[in-house]
């Protein structure tokens, strides 16, 4: 089932994004010594959380329409309303926090997939699925 296949891929976009930010936020220095530095750029900050709220959006809305469980399609929400608010902040310097807002808005983004994909998966096995 191709919905499971678009969470797999989105759940490692949103981590990689949150994983990003969060070595971003608490470990610049680490990402220069592994000569990485490109990561640290503008350009790499955008694509991943470009891919990740893509991934996102597409994810939820097949998601939805295979299980229609409302909580997850919240999830994604939630999910992709952190991490828009807390990108926003930190490329505008809107306030303080943005960066800790877009790690968490990834790391719901991650539950949010692997919600859908359980959902999915249960859906498949009960053969009621639209």
């Amino acid at each position: 089932m191709h919905t499971i296949w678009m969470d797999r891929i989105g759940g490692t976009a949103s981590a990689a994004c949150a994983l990003h930010c969060l070595t971003m936020s608490f470990a610049p220095a680490l990402i220069s010594a592994l000569g990485l530095s490109f990561l640290a750029t503008e350009a790499s900050e955008w694509a991943l959380f470009s891919v990740a709220v893509a991934f996102a959006l597409l994810a939820a809305t097949q998601g939805f329409r295979t299980h229609r469980t409302w909580g997850v399609l919240a999830g994604f929400g939630a999910g992709i309303l952190l991490l828009v608010t807390g990108r926003m902040a930190e490329a505008f310097a809107l306030f303080e926090g943005g960066g800790k807002m877009a790690i968490a808005g990834g790391f719901v983004l991650v539950v949010s997939h692997i919600s859908s994909m359980r959902c999915a998966a249960a859906c498949q096995a009960d053969c009621d699925c639209p």
